[in-house]
């Protein structure tokens, strides 16, 4: 099996066929198919430290930056479903399990946007009914 993988060593590209990788920027070596390097992906989680495939240590600023990333998708998410809600209140025609839900998807919300990204503790995502 043949990887590519950046100056970092971090995986990009696997394959059997040396053919199908474009090399450019990023340095080759064929491995053994054993299942220790088959168990790598492209995905950026693995990295070639060049003897053998390891899974990736982030360091802190990548974790932090991850959070961050995972902060603004659950953000935009509960704004999917707070929109709605927030809708059929402003026009009066909300039931009363739409009300509760806005409000616990408010706060959610609110709870989310108050995360520490560089320690990241994650509140509950809100029971839908």
């Amino acid at each position: 099996m043949k990887i590519a993988y950046d100056k970092n060593g971090v995986i990009v590209n696997i394959s059997k066929d040396v053919s199908t990788i474009n090399p450019s920027g990023l340095s080759v070596v064929e491995l053994p198919n054993i299942t220790a390097n088959r168990r790598a992906d492209i995905y950026g989680g693995w990295v070639f430290d060049g003897e053998k495939v390891i899974k990736r240590v982030y360091t802190s600023e990548e974790l932090r930056q991850q959070a961050e990333v995972k902060k603004l998708k659950l953000l935009e998410e509960a704004e999917t479903v707070i929109t709605p809600l927030a809708r059929a209140v402003k026009r009066g025609i909300a039931t009363d399990e739409e009300i509760k839900r806005l409000d616990a998807w408010e706060l959610y919300s609110v709870m989310v946007n108050r995360v520490d990204t560089a320690s990241p503790d994650w509140p509950d995502v809100p029971v839908s009914q």
